[in-house]
């Protein structure tokens, strides 16, 4: 199975690089939506079908793993990824550079091979997870609608994407394996990742329910003693990471605060709700020009918010109780930001449901992955040529 899994992400892999490399033609005019690509980007050399995927939050990865949290607001992105990336840089630095403006190739070399060496592994996990409820074909069909949603180009990007995914997959395929302690210290490991981490605490506090309420654990017994210490080991990445924020900058959410200062219109003060937010889009599409790349953008994110909540509530009565919680968090708990800016990238979460989506849909599976695939070459090609899409 390992070997389809790698043949599958071979394929989806070229033809994210084909896609990339026609995009040049297709849109001569780059499009330079973000700061730091001559510096950290151009300066590899590679070309822009490749140096193209450390676009937008990948050039701010790459600085923290070089230099650390030294840049004003870069504390908004979380610690682990840029980590990796640090340790694992083994190469020969360019020590005629100066890294007090450019980053070292290096660094994006690495970054580029752990976000996708992290896809497959997670290609792995998501099958042997999915095995526990479904078939092979259901399992293997989720596979390549994961690889063929339109914005999962960002797994194979300079993103915490494939890693957060991977976390979260084994965290959940150790709750479900009774090994909770491992699925504890994976969801500390996705919350030093990811905010969205922290719903690893509310879905594995289910899981253990689900096991009680099964009997599969007895309440006061040396397992439900383990599940209880994975629960409050969950959140400790989250936790440190504010402890640090703390002592250096005098303000544990600071990865909260400095969220307004990247231009996506996010609040950090006010709890925006749902229905205020799309009250907002509504009248962005009565005010902004139609042809243009705003008004683009909005639709996009609007579309993509309604159609998956939708989807996922259908799916409310069938779903795992636990893979619900974690899913709806992710697609919520954004939005109260006052938008939903980046909500084509963060319904990527939502992989859980899926194989009850390919389950659904049976033979009529191959229109949605059509439509999927389509919609992932016309984001892909913006994306790599400097126009925001999420």
């Amino acid at each position: 199975m390992f070997r389809k899994i790698l043949s599958l992400f071979l394929v989806w892999r070229i033809g994210l690089f084909l896609t990339a490399l026609l995009a040049s033609f297709i849109i001569p005019v780059y499009g330079n939506s973000f700061p730091y690509a001559n510096v950290a980007l151009q300066v590899t050399n590679l070309p822009n079908w490749v140096w193209g995927f450390g676009g937008f939050d990948g050039v701010h990865y790459l600085r923290i793993a070089q230099n650390g949290y030294n840049a004003e607001f870069s504390q908004a992105f979380f610690p682990l990824y840029p980590v990796l990336i640090n340790i694992f840089n083994v190469l020969p630095k360019n020590l005629t550079l100066d890294t007090r403006i450019f980053v070292d190739p290096t660094y994006f070399y690495i970054a580029f091979l752990i976000s996708n060496i992290f896809l497959i592994a997670s290609l792995w996990i998501f099958y042997k997870l999915t095995r526990i409820d479904f078939n092979h074909k259901i399992a293997t069909g989720s596979m390549i609608l994961l690889l063929s949603f339109p914005t999962a180009f960002y797994f194979g990007a300079i993103y915490t994407e494939s890693l957060f995914l991977f976390l979260i997959l084994c965290s959940f395929y150790f709750a479900r394996t009774d090994k909770f302690i491992l699925a504890g210290i994976i969801g500390a490991l996705a919350s030093a990742t990811r905010i969205f981490g922290l719903l690893l605490v509310p879905a594995l506090i289910l899981e253990v329910y689900l096991k009680v309420k099964s009997r599969e654990i007895k309440l006061k017994s040396k397992e439900f003693i383990k599940a209880v210490i994975g629960i409050l080991i969950a959140p400790a990445g989250t936790i440190i990471y504010m402890w640090y924020l703390k002592i250096n900058f005098s303000d544990p959410l600071y990865f909260l605060t400095s969220q307004p200062s990247f231009g996506a219109e996010r609040s950090s003060t006010d709890i925006i709700l749902l229905p205020q937010v799309f009250y907002r889009y509504i009248k962005i599409f009565a005010t902004v020009p139609l042809q243009s790349h705003a008004f683009f953008s909005a639709a996009l994110e609007f579309i993509f918010s309604v159609v998956i909540l939708i989807a996922v509530i259908l799916l409310f009565k069938k779903i795992r109780l636990s893979y619900f919680i974690f899913i709806i968090g992710c697609l919520i708990i954004p939005t109260l930001t006052g938008t939903l800016s980046s909500m084509p990238r963060y319904v990527l979460m939502s992989f859980l449901a899926f194989p009850l989506i390919v389950s659904a849909l049976g033979n009529s599976f191959k229109y949605l992955l059509f439509s999927f695939i389509i919609l992932q070459i016309v984001l892909l090609s913006l994306f790599i040529r400097g126009y925001w899409v999420a």
